[in-house]
Formats: C-alpha cells, structure tokens, sequence
C-alpha cells in the first residue's frame, strides 16, 4: 500500500453510470481495480463522505489479484452530482432506510454484477440488515462495518444551523471514533475526506443512521440467503463489538460477529494497512478458500507489515 513513486499509474479507474432510483436517473461514479471476471465486492463509504474512503482496498494487489473491487460515491456525494431533472435544491436532502437498500441493489444490477459481495462501514455496514431481509438473493456475502441494530444521538438539529460548516463538524466529530493506534497520517487523511463534503450530507445520511434504521425486534426476520460478517472496531463507541455479536446472536449461524482490535469507527481509512489484513480471511472464505476466521482479531494474528511509515 505505498504510494505509487513518480511517474507509477495506479491500476485503479474511475467511471459514472446511470443508475434509476425512485424513478430518477443518476449519474453514479465509481472507482475500481481488479479482474473483469474477478468477483464483485462493491464498498460503501461511511455518512457525508464518499468512495475515496477505499482507496487503499483498491491499491491492495493481494485483494485485487480475487477480486474486482468497486467503490462507489451515492447520488449527491462526492463525484456523484446531484440529478439534473429534479428542483433537488428545494428540499432538505434525506436518506431513507427504503431509498438506501434500493440505491445499493440498483447499481449493482446497472453495472451487471453478478452474485457480488457487499460491504459498508457504518450507515453502510448497518444497511446490511435490509440487504438480508429484502434482498436475501442479491449478494453472494454480505460485510457490515461497525454495524448495530439501533445507533440513536446522531441525527442533530443543529446541524442544520446556518451558521454550522457541517463538512467541518463532520470531520472533527469523527477523529474521537477512531483508534488512537492508526497512524496519524491515515487518521488526518479520514478527517481531509470528511471536510469536502457537502452542506447537508452529513445529517440526510444521519436521519437513516439514527432515526430510520432500528432492528432491534426485527433480527428474527431475517433470514440471509448468504453469509453475513459483521466487524466492529474495540474502539468504536457508536456500534461496538457488542453490537456485532447482538446482530450474529439474533441472526444465528449465517452470521458471524468478528471484533477488530486497535481499530475503530472508519477501520477502511484510519487503519487501513492493518484492516485489509483482518478483511483478507474473511474474504479468503468467502471465494470457498479453507481458513479459520477468528471472532477476535488482534495485530498479532495478522503477518502484514504495519509500519505507520506505510502509506
């Protein structure tokens, strides 16, 4: 995961595609590496943010080499521009737990992947939940990060306020979510990525995060068409480890609860050297490789280099 040296392309490309949600086209842009034919893992990036959060799952050769990795800005973040056929700027943007889980299935099926893998961190590793209960065919495995069933306190009135820069609230409220063990680069990086956010963004994402998503007498419901890994950081204190074996509990057996040690509410962005190795087991097993997969997973568990000068 070095930066390229002068004058290196990363194998990495960028393209928009059209995407139908609710009845309006978008223009959706996405990043990806790996084999054509490889297996799809599309990755969803964390509120008020965008898909630059994975960039350093793109550039990892030793996931790529299995895997055609797509990471992808919603409609309204990032690259992802508002649609030109709607008065957007008339209403208060807000995501819903319904609009979410369609956006998801919708551009999937518009880039034509076939039983691909899923996996957000935060507002997208709760969504896994209705992935698994609207759409248990869908996704050949679903990985849900920092993922709960029920994450109340985020959705601020205040924020809202005209006299809040919510792109730089959004950032700073995030740097205490993190590890203090990621290197401090990685965990800068993460605030840099929240602050080009736009105004409102941080809190639509919110309102699904904290008022629209509550599973918390619906697990029994569930019933997963394919396996579903949820992994939480020890230092997140919005969904912690607890809530992950709470979701694989009121699952059973197609779940599984993994706790990241030293990681915390962004593992992809702010610890992304030692999260890519905890993620390369799980995805090894996904592919039908036979590995064992702990529910802990600790540095030493790992044989990565981790230097915090590697970036």
């Amino acid at each position: 995961m070095a930066a390229p040296v002068h004058g290196e392309v990363e194998e990495i490309t960028g393209k928009y595609v059209g995407v139908e949600i609710e009845g309006v086209t978008n223009r959706v842009y996405f990043e990806e590496a790996g084999p054509e034919d490889g297996i799809p893992l599309i990755c969803q990036h964390t509120a008020g943010n965008h898909g630059h959060e994975w960039r350093h799952l793109l550039a990892d050769e030793d996931i790529t080499e299995h895997y055609r990795v797509i990471a992808y800005d919603l409609p309204f973040h990032g690259k992802s521009v508002p649609p030109t056929s709607q008065e957007w700027w008339a209403e208060d943007y807000m995501l819903t737990e319904e609009k979410f889980a369609e956006t998801i299935v919708s551009i999937a099926d518009a880039l034509e992947l076939e039983n691909p893998v899923y996996m957000g961190s935060s507002i997208g590793g709760n969504i896994i939940l209705q992935l698994a209960h609207w759409h248990p065919d869908r996704f050949r495995a679903l990985i849900g990060l920092e993922c709960g069933t029920y994450s109340p306190g985020y959705f601020l009135d205040w924020f809202h306020h005209p006299q809040v820069n919510t792109s730089e609230v959004s950032a700073y409220s995030c740097w205490g979510l993190m590890a203090p063990q990621g290197p401090e680069w990685a965990r800068r990086e993460t605030m840099h990525l929240y602050e080009q956010g736009s105004n409102g963004l941080f809190r639509g994402d919110l309102y699904y995060y904290s008022v629209d998503h509550d599973y918390r007498d619906k697990l029994d419901e569930i019933e997963p068409g394919c396996p579903m890994y949820v992994m939480n950081g020890e230092y997140d204190f919005a969904t912690d480890p607890d809530d992950a074996r709470e979701v694989a509990d009121g699952i059973g057996e197609m779940a599984t609860a993994i706790e990241m040690k030293q990681i915390g509410h962004f593992p992809m962005s702010e610890n992304p050297a030692l999260f890519n190795e905890y993620l390369k087991p799980v995805l090894d097993e996904i592919r039908g490789e036979d590995v064992d997969v702990p529910e802990v997973m600790t540095p030493e568990d790992v044989e990565a280099d981790l230097r915090e000068t590697t970036h």
